[in-house]
């Protein structure tokens, strides 16, 4: 299959696709960014082979979402094999809701199946969505059936293990305890801290 079109089967959103490189990744001078892109590098250059993936963890604009595009995107450049795919967890609840009530939007099965089956999954913003049974159960459903094929999947989230700010929610209660005990199987723990980048645009706050 052509690179090009590895690239749109990916699903990456438009605002990913020309600058989320590994090249294109500004440290800041920030150690915590540094080491974040070392070891997103360290799985391009281990895949197919990788046995683990990513559980990136940081405050909004910290640059997870970059970092693992990143790894699509160079993995996909290298001509490396295997069904990669980005997927917002948002988004992806909001369709499958969506798909419910509408006759001619795809079944739920239809919208799960390349999100259970990729070799290689971006599930972006764990944890975004507001915790209800549907989306618990939705949630179990995608990670216990990647836990159980052993797929490899990149997770961000926003969400800590510790939160720093005692208001602030964990990521397990986001999740459920026995999601996140999943999670400390699948993915390593890839913690990204740094200042949002957005909010300073040609030096203005916004």
């Amino acid at each position: 299959m052509k690179r090009s079109q590895k690239r749109v089967n990916a699903q990456i959103p438009a605002r990913y696709t020309q600058h989320c490189t590994l090249a294109g990744f500004h440290e800041r001078g920030n150690a915590s960014l540094a080491s974040a892109k070392r070891r997103i590098a360290r799985l391009v250059d281990e895949w197919p082979m990788a046995e683990r993936g990513l559980l990136l963890m940081g405050p909004c604009g910290s640059g997870k979402t970059h970092l693992a595009v990143a790894a699509l995107i160079e993995i996909i450049a290298q001509g490396k094999p295997g069904r990669l795919l980005f997927s917002n967890f948002q988004d992806l609840i909001q369709e499958i809701l969506a798909s419910i009530d509408s006759d001619h939007a795809p079944s739920r099965s239809e919208i799960l199946e390349p999100i259970l089956t990729a070799d290689l999954l971006v599930l972006d913003e764990l944890g975004s969505q507001k915790p209800t049974q549907f989306v618990q159960d939705m949630l179990y459903y995608i990670i216990n059936t990647r836990y159980n094929e052993q797929r490899t999947t990149i997770f961000t989230t926003n969400y800590l293990d510790e939160p720093r700010d005692p208001k602030e929610e964990s990521l397990e209660t986001r999740i459920g305890k026995r999601l996140r005990s999943r999670l400390f199987e699948m993915a390593e723990r890839v913690l990204v801290e740094a200042d949002d980048y957005r909010k300073n645009v040609s030096g203005k706050w916004v």
